[in-house]
């Protein structure tokens, strides 16, 4: 999954708006923003094509950024060209508190009662959250017999030179969480102290045994190739590789929680009330259960049953760590500064 940590990693769908003819009504097309790759084939299989048989809208999917998405939404707030869209935590309360998106209740979307309160209720109604990730640990069974319980355990694994390590670097989108506040948050500091964190970073930096990933297919390709023996990587990522033929590799989340990034789904205000008939249908139990068995991604609709053969790799909510992405936007400047003076990789 390109997602879910922290930091621009999506890319959204752009849909010229249009009309067409089913069973003698006019059914509309609507603007809706995805992500790509696996992400994109599993929304279409699980919730666009349904909802396109069963209502007759056309949903079409093109690829962006999430600062694209906000700017062509503030450019024609009246008539903005996108109507609902998935993005990250940062950008989510970004565009919250520009005013540009509607406000869901459970009258609008009753699978909201469905959903983990926290991702009912982390954007105070003006957005859910429809899946998640975590950054745990993919590693190769055959040089690390013994992985890392916890997050402390690996980083005194790394500078020990118990195995060769990748972790992501400053120039991926969601290091500032996944990576700086979450070793902050587990030695002690936290958003208002990231020294405690830095400390470990430069430790295993200045070891000689880790390298740094900004590209999620790099991780893969280096642990195929012995380069590497342990890495910091999605969940979901991690599992299609590992049932792709790889399982001489496995994953897992430390103690005490791997990071989660979130992927919220939002309803733009003044776009087309067909939204709010897409947004009931992308937070459908069973269209939930069906998009998390593709991915191996959590999803938010606690009643979403999975397949069974991928059950058991699906990340518990017990198992996340969330940090407090709307204080995390206001330092992310000053800690990607610092880390480019400190590591600059």
């Amino acid at each position: 999954m390109n997602m879910v940590g922290f930091g621009v990693r999506a890319a959204i769908a752009a849909i010229a708006g249009g009309v067409a003819s089913v069973g003698g009504a006019q059914a509309e097309d609507i603007t809706v923003g995805a992500f790509g790759g696996v992400w994109e084939e599993s929304l279409r299989t699980c919730v666009i094509e349904p909802f396109e048989a069963e209502t007759g809208h056309t949903v079409n999917v093109t690829l962006g950024t999430p600062v694209q998405w906000i700017n062509q939404i503030a450019a024609s707030p009246q008539d903005p060209p996108i109507d609902v869209f998935y993005t990250n935590s940062d950008h989510a309360f970004t565009i919250v508190d520009s005013g540009l998106v509607e406000k869901l209740t459970v009258e609008q979307v009753p699978a909201i009662s469905e959903l983990e309160p926290y991702f009912a209720e982390i954007g105070d109604g003006y957005g859910v959250v429809h899946n998640y990730g975590s950054m745990g640990l993919i590693y190769n069974k055959e040089t690390v017999a013994n992985p890392p319980k916890t997050w402390p355990e690996f980083v005194d694994g790394v500078v020990a030179g118990d195995y060769y390590a990748a972790v992501p670097s400053i120039n991926y989108t969601s290091t500032t969480s996944t990576t700086m506040w979450n070793f902050a948050e587990i030695y002690g500091g936290g958003v208002d102290n990231l020294d405690p964190g830095m400390e470990k970073i430069k430790a295993m930096d200045e070891s000689g045994n880790v390298t740094y990933w900004s590209d999620p297919n790099q991780v893969l390709t280096a642990l195929m190739s012995g380069e590497i023996d342990i890495a910091m990587y999605w969940d979901g990522r991690a599992w299609a590789f590992i049932d792709d033929g790889n399982d001489q590799f496995d994953y897992f989340n430390p103690e005490p929680g791997s990071v989660a990034a979130m992927t919220w789904i939002e309803k733009v205000k003044n776009g087309s009330d067909v939204g709010w008939d897409f947004i009931r249908a992308a937070l459908d139990a069973k269209a939930q259960g069906c998009f998390g068995s593709h991915t191996r991604y959590g999803v938010a609709n606690t009643s979403a049953e999975f397949d069974p053969a991928v059950a058991e790799q699906i990340t518990q909510f017990d198992e996340l760590a969330f940090p407090p992405f709307q204080e995390l936007t206001d330092v992310q400047g000053d800690w990607i500064e610092r880390w480019n003076k400190e590591i600059g990789r």
